[in-house]
């Protein structure tokens, strides 16, 4: 009997063995970020199961699905605070935390990456100012005067970038100028309310990224705007809050 027992606990971890290694297989098609978004399904799909399933007798039942709905409301509380941002959207922005920059594997261009690493979380930034050297091509966010990010940027050709102090003033998701036949994304706006903007590398009038203006990006390319890639002007968008200090310079 205690040989027949062995023998079948050797059957079922060679079976749970060709269960992890037939998964790890199936991930592996999928780039990092896709992985992820399966993991977390297949995580809320056993944790919602847990939650409406009555507790039995089992030692699974009574040790994990106490775990398993706790982490479930974690995740709707988490939503909801989500859902509760995103519908003052419209409204002045905050600061928000923000998670670290993920190398997602991709073969994306840099100019649709952070240009500067891992963003910091602006919400915890004191005296926080943003300083733009037009001489750089850098946007530098700082804490007073210690620079906490740096990002790469295209300012103005011919000096068509304004110098001086500033503040961070209204925003939007996108716009089309007909006049220059290019718009941008995730703009915000630091004079004149529209006029001289942090926005992304240009887009055409469908909204495509326009490469062989991105790939301008480090040198003085635009029409007085300071361009950002696509992940640095979400961010801005995103985190600066109105009324943040901007001097160009």
């Amino acid at each position: 009997m205690a040989a027949s027992n062995n023998d079948r606990r050797r059957r079922v971890r060679a079976i749970r063995l060709n269960i992890f290694a037939m998964i790890a297989s199936f991930l592996r098609l999928f780039d990092k970020p896709t992985r992820v978004l399966i993991v977390s399904c297949v995580v809320f799909t056993v944790a919602s199961l847990c939650v409406i399933v009555p507790k039995g007798p089992s030692a699974f039942m009574d040790g994990q699905s106490s775990t398993s709905i706790a982490q479930a409301g974690g995740s709707s509380s988490a939503a909801a605070r989500s859902a509760a941002s995103s519908g003052s959207s419209s409204r002045t922005k905050h600061a928000l935390a923000v998670p670290a920059a993920v190398d997602d594997g991709s073969d994306n261009p840099s100019w649709m990456l952070p240009s500067g690493g891992d963003y910091v979380d602006l919400s915890q930034v004191d005296d926080l100012n943003i300083r733009v050297s037009i001489a750089d091509q850098k946007v530098y966010v700082k804490s007073g005067d210690t620079v906490v990010y740096t990002m790469i940027c295209s300012t103005g050709m011919d000096g068509s970038t304004p110098t001086g102090s500033y503040t961070v003033q209204n925003r939007g998701e996108d716009f089309f100028n007909s006049e220059e036949n290019m718009g941008a994304r995730y703009w915000v706006s630091w004079a004149n309310y529209g006029e001289y903007l942090f926005h992304t590398v240009p887009t055409d009038q469908d909204g495509e990224y326009i490469v062989a203006e991105a790939e301008k990006l480090g040198v003085p390319a635009s029409h007085g705007c300071v361009r950002l890639s696509v992940a640095d002007a979400k961010w801005l968008y995103e985190q600066l809050p109105g009324g943040t200090p901007v001097v160009i310079e």
